[in-house]
């Protein structure tokens, strides 16, 4: 009965620190996850503001609203479908970008929410539509935006 009962006990003692474990590399993997949505750039919050406002601009990003007290800047942009073959005519990306002063430098977090363009019918009476594909998950496509915003700010 004693060597039953210290049996289930080791079990159970191993079962806690499997979840513990587990539970510690969730919460790693979920700071980690918003990290690639992030940069650090060597500026206060007025003039980093100023630079991402001169970014999207050269890059033909549409301003649709900002807020500079709020730190707050948000763009929209069209990327056309170049493939003849496909429904898909494009994307819609509306980009949010989050400045927030930290100590001499501004930190600046960046949300991207997409809608796929689509068109149907024949080419006498085409039908387009959005499809909403919701915020962006793939760390690829932050960077590319990140590290481009970064050079432009760099030089």
């Amino acid at each position: 009965m004693w060597l039953l009962l210290k049996l289930t006990m080791m079990k159970m003692k191993n079962l806690l620190i499997v979840l513990l474990l587990c539970f510690c590399t969730s919460a790693t993997l979920a700071q980690n996850d918003k990290l690639f949505k992030t940069t650090t750039i060597t500026l206060d919050k007025d003039a980093a503001f100023d630079k991402v406002i001169d970014y999207l601009t050269t890059k033909d990003i549409f301003i649709q609203s900002l807020d500079k007290q709020a730190g707050f800047i948000q763009g929209k942009v069209f990327i056309k479908n170049g493939s003849l073959l496909s429904t898909k005519a494009g994307e819609k990306r509306t980009m949010n970008f989050f400045l927030k002063q930290v100590g001499n430098q501004t930190q600046v977090t960046l949300n991207i929410y997409m809608e796929q363009y689509y068109f149907g019918g024949n080419s006498s009476s085409r039908s387009y539509y959005f499809e909403d594909k919701g915020i962006i998950t793939d760390a690829s496509v932050y960077r590319e935006v990140l590290s481009s915003l970064q050079k432009a700010i760099d030089h």
